[in-house]
């Protein structure tokens, strides 16, 4: 029989100590823990590196960019107690639309004036928004067609197109006439003329002679703004004027169509272009600009 004292008084601490082992259902409790904790992190670390190579690989639908404007320096501000207000800067913006089934680009100039210009250097002008061919040349001898005023400058003279465009300080009119008073405004005020197919005037189609299909542009007036408006597909010209109206134009003359090209500064400063480029361009070839 053991001597160890069985009883404990008040002022005794007694210590038990036990060499029992852990019961297996603790022990497998544990383990679970274990597991679910590396369970989880695995989980963690596989979604962040999901998440980055899927922002990494992600690239977003948008045209491709020609040329991106370099960063210029704030202009020094006159001495004064109230700065001047900036002037807002000119850019382009262009709208992706389909109108019966037909594919529209429209891309409308913001804060920006329209004259012409003609020469092979034109679209080098960082301040140019937006530009198109504006009047046709011819094949035999590289002239204008039509009546073609520049600066106030009677450059070409002819009346093949019934169409036409004037810009009067800073001012467009478009529309349909063998004979017209803005031509005189054009070459009075130092302005601008030219002359192309009218596709529509007052909402209504204008018919025109040339038949088949083909890449088309417009100069087009849609909700009161001055506009460019291309096909991703060929048209007939009558064609093209319904989507013209279908899309809500009011007024609407031919540009040079085809695959020419397109170019636009967005609001982001970032050049685009819509078309091909060539270097075989006509000396008379001339462009609709807005700066």
């Amino acid at each position: 029989m053991s001597n160890k004292r069985l009883d404990i008084g008040d002022d005794e601490i007694r210590i038990i100590a036990s060499d029992a082992k852990p019961r297996p259902r603790r022990r497998l409790k544990r383990r679970i823990a274990v597991l679910a904790l590396a369970a989880a992190v695995a989980a963690a670390v596989v979604l962040w590196i999901t998440r980055r190579t899927d922002a990494d690989d992600y690239t977003p639908l948008q045209e491709t960019v020609i040329e991106k404007s370099p960063a210029q320096p704030a202009a020094e501000q006159p001495a004064a107690d109230e700065p001047l207000p900036a002037a807002p800067r000119g850019y382009a913006s262009r709208r992706d639309t389909t109108v019966n089934g037909t594919p529209l680009i429209i891309i409308t100039p913001v804060n920006a004036t329209a004259r012409l210009i003609a020469g092979n250097a034109t679209l080098a002008d960082s301040a140019i928004v937006l530009a198109a061919q504006a009047a046709d040349i011819r094949k035999d001898n590289g002239e204008i067609v039509g009546t073609f005023v520049l600066d106030g400058q009677l450059v070409s003279k002819g009346e093949a197109k019934a169409g036409y465009c004037s810009i009067v300080n800073g001012d467009i009119s478009i529309g349909v006439a063998d004979a017209t008073p803005m031509l005189e405004q054009a070459l009075m005020t130092d302005g601008y003329f030219f002359r192309q197919y009218p596709l529509v005037a007052a909402g209504q189609i204008v018919e025109n002679r040339p038949k088949g299909k083909a890449l088309r542009k417009a100069l087009a007036e849609i909700d009161g703004n001055f506009c460019i408006v291309t096909t991703s597909r060929p048209l007939s010209f009558h064609d093209f004027s319904q989507a013209l109206i279908d899309a809500g134009a009011r007024n609407a003359i031919y540009l040079v169509g085809g695959a020419t090209e397109t170019v636009y500064t967005d609001e982001a400063d970032n050049r685009h272009i819509i078309g091909s480029t060539t270097d075989a361009l006509p000396d008379n070839v001339n462009y609709i600009v807005w700066q």
